[in-house]
């Protein structure tokens, strides 16, 4: 891609079809590199373009299908030399227009990329999308490559820079920074975690890039800090002697950015050779001691003292030779032993004033290249970045969908809250304005004087017999609108019910087992209740729940208004434990807990007769509601939760409550209490009953914290729960014809080159529940490739290779393919 490895790249203005600047995340094919195209416009800093007025474009891939997201970004600044003078700049003439290599990725996957770079000689780069640091899976990340164009380490505002020679060269490189972070600031609102990175030029860029996003995403009027932004530095062009800054580095125009987007005294420190400690310092003040900073320079690097050496005055005049090139050379030790003390006392400085900064040293001669590619060879560098490129974990790191759980659940309490003292109040004004008295009427108007109470009575009044019910529907209704539109609706053969993805729908709280048990993730349990899959659970939950009213039916019969909610908790308990332990995949529990509470009505019912209860006994619409969610209609509806909260409403119904059929609910009136308190003795609980039912709970909770269950593993990658996985063996002739192309007519390989130099291949992909079993029998009968249920792990292929995303009419399949460990 980018030359860093003094390799000259061919350049073109780029001509690969672009994705608009405004399409959405979301509709981009996962896993696969787009070519993004700003526009430019009117803003400030919103005229994007290249040294020599080409058109500037930058490039995106999704993570994988399964690991879907918006809320991790990984950012990495292409690198490529400067210049600031006729001389440099004719030097560096084949770097003022994006490489036309990076057109040839569009298309292709970060994996796909990586192996075909490694094995067929390519340029040495690694593919940060496709690497895992420590703990940090950067498949999980969204990644922006930056391309470098305009000579100016990317913080350029100068147009129309005419140099001696003749040429003219637009230093634009804020411009394009900034279309960049725009375009992330509307595509990506709410992220947890920000990554920065970037090669030589690239990473001088990386501390600007930090300040704009910190700035942007962790203000008060956003909550606070939200987002974590770690970055590391590789190779950055860090010294600035005076004379380049006295006579050319306001050639750059810089000022324009990092006065008005960093409020840096740029005044002040222009010309003084300690700018680039003072700026760096200035950010990171600004910035959080919790976001961590790392810097990646060799022992001896050529590249960085040729620069050293230019800007101080000595390069001398040489047409032939480039600023970033094969041809290199270190002019004397004295310069290199002088530009080593310089930047290695530059960094001890900065590392002692910050805790939150550390630099690593590559003990070779070398500069950088794509992804971290140098630093990357060294075991050493993977330790000593873990904690860097970690995200942590901090109270105001909050996604969307906590802070809407909270919120609906908040406004339910109010709701519950609410009708409570309306009643309150309401028998409070019947007993004083039973009396004739002045002072008992004075008294009830002050009771019914409340502003809130006053003004939704006549809606309340219609929930005054099922508070919690109504809190439910209200907050579980909040819940599914923030869902369906922070995530989106899936294709129809992902989720039938018309909802989110199983991704998506995991974002918001799906009982995952595997994801309880292994992650410790216990609050899906909770979350999970007001969980619906789709539009369709959704609304026949509400019509169900609506029709039935269990809660209102309970306060006729003299129940308590404590009795509805430890019902309703302990249904929600039951499914939610039970599919922990014995589950596999992912389940919503919403539309369970409705059908849970239909038999605890139907077993009232049956259970008493019709001598003292009155419940309704929703068979049929239960029968069908259970019967069609245990079908692959609605995948993210387990049978085994609507089964665990069917057989629990059940129990509850007839062991929970005794009663002596003295009283009938229909006897019951708000003007004779005392009849309603006899009424309810009847209705008594059976402590032995809730006491057996509380230690099974402790049981199962038990069995769940000390992780016996054992839930299969894919289950830990959201998307897979939605599917089921299979493999193919016989793919040879398949992949080799898929190998390097990417969809738009060009090929990272010549044709007849063979990636896979004869290895035996196989092919992994995960199918929709609704077309699991018709895809397996109709590729089994009508193709010559054999489809089995599994993985290629398991039929003995354990080196993987690359993935690639394919899309067949609407639908998207992410394929992995495998080899025979060491084949």
């Amino acid at each position: 891609w980018e030359d860093s490895t003094y390799n000259t790249p061919t350049r073109r203005h780029p001509s690969m079809a672009c994705t608009s600047e405004t399409s959405k995340v979301s509709t981009l094919i996962p896993n696969t590199f787009h070519k993004i195209c700003p526009g430019r416009n009117n803003f400030q800093f919103g005229q994007p373009t290249c040294g020599d007025g080409s058109d500037f474009s930058f490039f995106f891939s999704r993570p994988l299908k399964q690991l879907v997201n918006d809320r991790k970004v990984l950012i990495e600044f292409q690198g490529g030399g400067a210049c600031w003078d006729a001389n440099t700049c004719d030097m560096q003439k084949e770097y003022l227009s994006v490489a036309e290599s990076y057109d040839g990725f569009v298309g292709m996957s970060c994996s796909e990329v990586e192996y075909g770079a490694a094995t067929q000689g390519g340029y040495p780069l690694s593919m940060l999308c496709a690497k895992q640091i420590g703990e940090t899976d950067f498949r999980e990340y969204n990644y922006i490559v930056v391309p470098y164009c305009t000579q100016d380490v990317h913080i350029g505002d100068s147009f129309d820079v005419s140099y001696e020679d003749g040429s003219t060269i637009h230093h634009a490189g804020a411009h394009n920074m900034m279309s960049v972070l725009r375009w992330v600031f509307r595509n990506f609102p709410n992220p947890s975690h920000i990554f920065l990175t970037g090669c030589s030029a690239g990473g001088t860029a990386v501390p600007v890039a930090y300040s704009v996003l910190d700035r942007h995403y962790n203000t008060l009027l956003r909550g606070g800090r939200n987002v974590q932004i770690n970055a590391i530095m590789d190779s950055s062009v860090y010294l600035t002697p005076s004379y380049f800054l006295q006579n050319y580095f306001p050639n750059w125009k810089p000022e324009s950015l990092v006065k008005k987007k960093l409020h840096f005294n740029f005044d002040k420190y222009q010309y003084q050779e300690n700018y680039p400690d003072v700026l760096w310092e200035h950010v990171l003040k600004r910035g959080s001691n919790r976001d961590n900073w790392g810097f990646v320079t060799h022992s001896s690097d050529p590249v960085s003292l040729m620069y050293y050496q230019y800007m101080s005055g000595e390069g001398g005049e040489d047409g032939d030779r480039r600023l970033v090139g094969d041809e290199r050379s270190l002019e004397n030790d004295n310069s290199e032993s002088q530009w080593w003390t310089e930047i290695n006392n530059s960094m001890q400085y900065v590392k002692a004033r910050h805790k939150n900064v550390d630099f690593y040293v590559i003990d070779s001669e070398g500069h950088c290249s794509f992804g971290l590619y140098y630093p990357l060879q060294e075991e050493v560098f993977q330790t000593w970045a873990s904690p860097i490129v970690k995200e942590g974990s901090f109270v105001g790191n909050r996604s969307v969908s906590t802070a809407c759980f909270f919120f609906s659940l908040a406004l339910g309490g109010f709701i519950v809250l609410l009708i409570s003292r309306m009643r309150t109040k309401a028998g409070g004004e019947k007993e004083l304005l039973s009396d004739d008295d002045e002072v008992g009427s004075t008294q009830a108007k002050r009771l019914s004087s409340g502003y809130i109470l006053s003004t939704f009575r006549p809606l309340l009044s219609r929930f005054e017999k099922c508070p919690f019910t109504a809190a439910y529907v209200v907050a579980s209704s909040i819940y599914f609108l923030a869902m369906v539109t922070s995530q989106g609706f899936a294709h129809p053969l992902d989720n039938p019910t018309f909802g989110p993805s199983a991704a998506g729908l995991s974002a918001f709280g799906i009982n995952n087992s595997a994801l309880v048990v292994y992650r410790m993730q216990h609050f899906r349990m909770l979350t999970s209740n007001l969980v619906y899959s789709g539009f369709t659970t959704f609304v026949a939950g509400m019509v169900t729940l609506y029709r039935t009213a269990v809660e209102s039916y309970m306060m006729d019969n003299g129940h308590t208004f404590w009795h509805f909610p430890f019902v309703a908790l302990s249904v929600a308990g039951c499914a939610n434990l039970v599919y922990a332990c014995l589950g596999n995949g992912a389940s919503c529990s919403g539309l369970a807990l409705i059908l849970g509470l239909h038999a605890f009505s139907t077993a009232m019912q049956r259970h008493r007769g019709n001598s003292s209860s009155t419940f309704a006994a929703p068979i049929g619409l239960s029968a069908l509601l259970f019967i069609v969610g245990c079908t692959p209609l609605f995948p993210f509806d387990s049978c085994l939760v609507l089964v665990a909260s069917v057989l629990m409403g059940l129990c509850l119904g007839v062991f929970l409550y005794r009663s002596s059929g003295e009283e009938s609910g229909a006897e019951l009136s708000r003007e004779a209490p005392e009849i309603l308190n006899e009424t309810r003795k009847t209705n008594s609980t059976d402590w032995r009953f809730v006491k057996g039912m509380g230690l099974l709970y402790v049981l199962l909770y038990t069995v769940i914290l000390f992780r016996v269950p054992a839930p299969a593993t894919s289950g830990l990658h959201p998307s897979l729960a939605g599917c089921r996985l299979v493999y193919a063996d016989q793919i040879d002739d398949i992949a080799r014809a898929y190998s390097g192309s990417n969809g738009g007519g060009e090929r990272f390989l010549e044709d007849g080159e063979d990636w896979f130099d004869g290895q035996s291949l196989c092919a992994q992909l995960c199918l929709p529940h609704i077309v699991y079993r018709p895809a397996l029998w109709g590729v089994n009968q009508f193709s010559n490739i054999p489809l089995h249920p599994g993985t290629c792990d398991e039929a003995g292929y354990q080196e993987y290779i690359a993935s690639k995303t394919l899309k067949e009419f609407t639908v998207t399949f992410e394929v992995e393919l495998f080899s025979v460990s060491n084949a």
